[in-house]
């Protein structure tokens, strides 16, 4: 199975290990772990912004995510796809991916249900 995990919860898996940690362990054995650019430079700003960690570490934290999934270009989704605009070059991952999944905590994803 493809699949994306969305920013939030490749940083809860790094900042609190715990269940997003086995997630992401557990994706990365059995499945295809989907990435891109995107969500890879959201989780470096996001360790660096709200949990202060340095530049030098989120990019080694991010690399590591990196060397366990493939990148894949995100493709344009239509600006009415999602409520949160942030959200949409999540969307167009998982569609430039060919995600069969996509994993987030994001509200405003979660009530696409399907896209």
């Amino acid at each position: 199975m493809r699949i994306v995990l969305d920013s939030s919860v490749l940083i809860a898996a790094l900042a609190r290990p715990g269940v997003c940690t086995e997630l992401v362990d557990e994706v990365a054995r059995e499945h295809t772990l989907i990435l891109s650019e995107y969500i890879l430079d959201e989780v470096q700003r996001k360790l660096r912004e709200k949990f202060k960690v340095s530049a030098k570490d989120a990019l080694s934290l991010a690399s590591g995510i990196r060397e366990r999934g493939e990148l894949a270009a995100p493709v344009a989704v239509s600006k009415t796809a999602c409520r949160d605009p942030e959200d949409l070059g999540i969307l167009g991952t998982a569609a430039g991916g060919q995600a069969d999944l996509l994993v987030s905590v994001a509200k405003d994803l979660l009530t696409l249900g399907e896209y």
